[in-house]
């Protein structure tokens, strides 16, 4: 980016049970920014030693942390830091991101800059019109969203104009597959985003380069209701994790601040 004046950015990334992959997200966004920022991490009631862990790097100036009696989910962090970022420009990351390309932070603020877009995603999801859910058979048709793992808000633009939740909904319609169209968490805010005439922006295809989504890390994947297909996937990724935090720790990955 090459603007004298760079905008205030807030980075988000909510945690639940992923200590490692947390960890090397935390160091490799600060080692591969390109561009400062400040980072919340909001704890959604770990107990896998994410607490402390997140406490030690909070002591070395590197994140804040927030923490909820009885935790909460994904999508109520993303709302509540819509809510409450002092910053313009609001980035949120999933906690099993982990960047492999310097500028990244950067390339993202460049993009949003250049485009005026209110929200600029790493990648558009176009799902198919059928879809039936692999434990339920539930039939619905799913509506586009932006992918909720990497992408960043323009808050001036869309505060007082956008008023969505990033929660997963049903709606009910009878030309739809099942009968009903199912918004995954950020379909709604999308959505509604694209209602009121604002503006948005994907990365070009190069940009995938410089992160590796791991998935089915977080959340309800990494739940002991998981299938032993799920469990060994989980496995050998988490081996992969293991091994980049251990260079990422050795190469001293985000001790240095982004900038």
């Amino acid at each position: 980016m090459t603007s004298p004046e760079r905008e205030r950015v807030v980075v988000h990334v909510a945690s639940w049970n992923t200590k490692p992959v947390t960890e090397l997200c935390i160091r490799s966004m600060r080692h591969y920014a390109g561009y400062p920022f400040e980072l919340v991490v909001g704890d959604g009631g770990s107990t896998d030693g994410s607490v402390p862990m997140l406490e030690d790097l909070e002591r070395r100036g590197w994140l804040r942390l927030e923490s909820v009696t009885g935790g909460r989910k994904h999508a109520e962090w993303l709302d509540h830091w819509v809510a409450t970022c002092p910053a313009r420009y609001c980035v949120f990351s999933d906690s099993d991101v982990e960047y492999l390309g310097a500028g990244w932070l950067d390339d993202l603020v460049g993009a949003t800059v250049a485009s005026g877009a209110a929200l600029t995603c790493a990648r558009m999801q176009w799902p198919p019109p059928e879809f039936n859910h692999p434990t339920t058979g539930a039939a619905r048709r799913l509506a586009p969203r932006p992918t909720p793992w990497l992408f960043l808000l323009d808050l001036d633009q869309v505060r007082g104009r956008v008023d969505a939740s990033f929660r997963y909904r049903d709606e009910v319609d009878p030309d739809a597959y099942g009968g009903k169209v199912a918004y995954d968490v950020g379909a709604a805010y999308y959505a509604e985003l694209c209602r009121v005439g604002l503006a948005w922006t994907e990365m070009p295809e190069a940009f995938q380069a410089k992160f590796r989504h791991y998935g089915g890390l977080t959340w309800l994947k990494a739940s002991a209701k998981a299938s032993l297909r799920v469990r060994a996937k989980q496995l050998t990724k988490a081996g992969l994790v293991r091994t980049h935090l251990w260079r990422a720790r050795a190469r001293g990955w985000g001790a240095a601040a982004p900038v």
